[in-house]
């Protein structure tokens, strides 16, 4: 097993240093096996595809570690830490966001929507969604989340990685508190006849758990 992990790790340190330089698209398994001195047999007995190997990477290298202990609490810090390893493989990334499998996409997608699932439950204390709802609500989420880090990435990440972790958090958090602020107005006027306008959200003034 030991053995099996380094040689994928080799392919996978060929793969990410050809994207570097060129598309995704544009590499081969012929161009991996020959950047780190293997053979195509020692390829396949691993991997069945350059698509499979790309998951592999994105699986173990970046979504295992910022996933594991992953809650509503430390996300930001997570989408943070997760920026700063785009950022420091920048052109891998850049190179392989734009393959046409969506491979990044689908992953973080996918670990968005199970941590907002969480949010949305933890939120819904009196059960007042259904489940069809909350999950609509953690789609809403989490597919914003994914477009902004998709677009940030190929916009060349240009914009500061703490600071976007920093305004998302602050966002969610806003959106938070105006759930709750206004489950509580509507329980407040129910039996009013003359609705008064919402005031501005602040969320130094608004209650809810901090953000």
């Amino acid at each position: 097993m030991a053995n099996a992990n380094i040689t994928k790790r080799e392919l996978a340190e060929s793969l990410k240093r050809l994207v570097s330089e060129r598309l995704f698209e544009h590499v081969t398994v012929g161009d991996i096996v020959k950047e780190c001195g293997m053979n195509r047999q020692t390829f396949y007995y691993h991997f069945s595809d350059k698509y499979e190997l790309l998951d592999w990477i994105y699986y173990n290298e970046t979504f295992v570690p910022l996933t594991a202990d992953i809650s509503f609490g430390n996300w930001d810090e997570k989408l943070y830490e997760l920026l700063r390893i785009m950022r420091r493989n920048k052109a891998f990334y850049m190179n392989t966001i734009k393959c046409s499998n969506n491979f990044f996409e689908e992953y973080l997608l996918k670990m968005l929507t199970t941590l907002f699932e969480t949010a949305v439950e933890d939120l819904d204390v009196r059960g007042q969604l259904s489940a069809d709802k909350k999950m609509l609500a953690s789609k809403i989420f989490a597919h914003g989340l994914t477009g902004v880090v998709i677009e940030w990435a190929m916009g060349g990440m240009k914009g500061d990685e703490k600071a976007l972790a920093q305004n998302m958090k602050e966002l969610v958090g806003n959106i938070e508190r105006l759930s709750y602020y206004i489950y509580q107005y509507k329980k407040d006027v129910v039996t009013e006849t003359v609705i008064p306008s919402i005031p501005s959200i602040l969320p130094e003034i608004l209650p809810g758990r901090e953000a």
